[in-house]
């Protein structure tokens, strides 16, 4: 992202905070629930849904390019699943918005070559290959995930890797960290929290780390950022000291609805959706993304640790600690 975007992107968080608006800087698409894993900490793959079509993705995109949008980040399920995941991409990019990606790596040697636009993959990693294969379910998601990080390297993509914080792989966060040393990228570390719609109950409870481990790996991933790891951790030093007291953090007011947003696969217009809603939500496909972003709910939240709203939130709130890692995200 240009200089003079990142300045519009600042701009429009002036006019959201201070003038009410609704601009959605950033914005989830998920384009797919299909998926080859089954996560323990997702339920998307399980949920049935027809994948959008390509004209319907083409029309959002320009709909988003009009409200100000200037970040898109795909994600599913599976985003290289789809056959058409480069012209997507291409698309984005020629409206102007900055195409991300969130992937497990899966196919990308099939995709690689339409992803020639694609300004960040973001591939999740969850640990150690025997750990990552686990919370998987599925044997060979390790090797996918690296593969994915070694092509796009090699074709000038750049990468990061996101790590969910569970109980399984809260003893490897210096593994991650090493792996973002090794390829010369950045990791995000988030704590675990339930999707709206996704896995929760009993089986939630047992993927959460211990809390005391948890604070004490943290801590230590901060010790780090502040000790020369700056550059490989996508998280600002504030936003570790933040999700350091999970699972009760410090209020912090949020813009979800308003300067981030999640389209689902099916057109619904998610606020935020790591929180619960008792009524139906706008539908970007039959309102159109502007009324559907006005319709939505207020979110009532206790906070989470999400990494790119947490960092963002941070900037609305005007803690300017955390301004340089939003810049590099809006890179």
């Amino acid at each position: 992202m240009k200089l003079t975007a990142k300045i519009a992107s600042l701009g429009a968080l002036a006019a959201v905070k201070f003038l009410g608006r609704r601009i959605p800087v950033a914005v989830r698409m998920e384009i797919t629930n299909r998926c080859p894993n089954k996560c323990s900490y997702c339920n998307v793959w399980n949920t049935r849904a027809e994948d959008p079509s390509r004209e319907t993705l083409f029309s959002v995109l320009g709909q988003l390019r009009d409200l100000g949008t200037r970040k898109v980040s795909f994600s599913g399920g599976e985003p290289l699943l789809r056959e058409d995941i480069g012209e997507i991409i291409d698309r984005c990019a020629a409206l102007g918005i900055s195409p991300e990606m969130n992937s497990r790596g899966t196919y990308i040697e099939k995709r690689l070559a339409g992803l020639k636009n694609l300004d960040l993959l973001k591939v999740s990693v969850d640990g150690p290959e025997e750990v990552h294969d686990a919370l998987s379910n599925r044997a060979g998601a390790y090797r996918d995930c690296i593969k994915a990080i070694e092509a796009a390297k090699a074709a000038g993509i750049r990468v990061s890797i996101a790590t969910t914080i569970t109980r399984h792989n809260v003893g490897h966060l210096d593994f991650i960290l090493g792996l973002a040393k090794r390829y010369g990228i950045r990791a995000a570390f988030q704590p675990l929290k339930p999707l709206y719609r996704g896995v929760g109950g009993e089986q939630m409870k047992e993927l959460y780390p211990a809390p005391e481990e948890y604070r004490r790996q943290v801590a230590r991933l901060a010790e780090l950022k502040a000790d020369g790891c700056a550059g490989y951790m996508r998280n600002s030093l504030i936003g570790l000291r933040h999700i350091q007291g999970w699972p009760d953090y410090p209020r912090l007011d949020c813009s979800a609805g308003k300067l981030f947003c999640i389209i689902d696969t099916d057109g619904t217009l998610y606020p935020c959706d790591r929180v619960s809603y008792s009524g139906k939500l706008p539908n970007c496909f039959e309102l159109g993304v502007e009324k559907a972003l006005n319709s939505a709910p207020p979110v009532k939240c206790g906070g989470c640790g999400f990494c790119g709203s947490l960092e963002l939130n941070f900037l609305y709130n005007f803690r300017l600690g955390t301004l340089k890692e939003v810049l590099w995200l809006l890179k």
